[in-house]
């Protein structure tokens, strides 16, 4: 049996004594992956602050998961599997994370309105808008993002961001002393 084939067997036996309860065993399992586990994260989020916290993320979701993971000689990989998956999660909700307020975002607004008069004005035209109609309008028209992509980012269906949409640029349409579209 070689070396390798000896540490696979090493580590299932080192997990399923810390699935016993032996709680000395989590140290053995955490020295024997955190390298791989660092690797995979930073590999996808680039940045080592957050590749640390998703690190311990994902031994906290180990912990939780554990009851499910059948041994077959893959501890590392399904760790592994877990750490890919948590760091994609946060890599694609970065992405989508943009503060939508437009106090913060002041610069947005000098890019797409570079005269100060149209900016106050379509700033004060929004503050009207509720909230989640402020965040549809700013995502959709002036970020350019899909319906679909904010639907998923708002935790809404499609159809309701649609309507909110529509409902929103006949509002600033009112407000803006713009003939309604028919």
């Amino acid at each position: 049996m070689g070396e390798h084939c000896m540490r696979k067997n090493t580590l299932e036996k080192t997990v399923d004594a810390f699935k016993r309860g032996d709680e000395t065993a989590f140290d053995v399992l955490y020295e024997a992956t955190r390298i791989d586990v660092y690797y995979v994260i930073l590999t996808i989020i680039r940045d080592p602050m957050l590749a640390e916290d998703l690190m311990q993320d994902t031994y906290m979701k180990m912990i939780e998961k554990l009851p499910e993971y059948e041994a077959r000689g893959e501890f590392k990989a399904w760790l592994t599997t877990l750490a890919k998956n948590l760091a994609l999660n946060a890599y694609n909700r970065r992405k989508r994370e943009i503060t939508l307020d437009y106090e913060d975002n002041a610069p947005l607004f000098n890019v797409v309105y570079p005269d100060a008069e149209k900016r106050y004005e379509v700033k004060g035209l929004l503050d009207g808008l509720e909230p989640v109609e402020r965040e549809i309008v700013i995502r959709h028209a002036l970020l350019d993002e899909k319906h679909r992509v904010i639907a998923e980012h708002l935790g809404m269906p499609l159809g309701t961001v649609l309507w909110k949409y529509r409902q929103a640029i006949k509002k600033l349409r009112k407000q803006g002393g713009f003939p309604d579209e028919k």
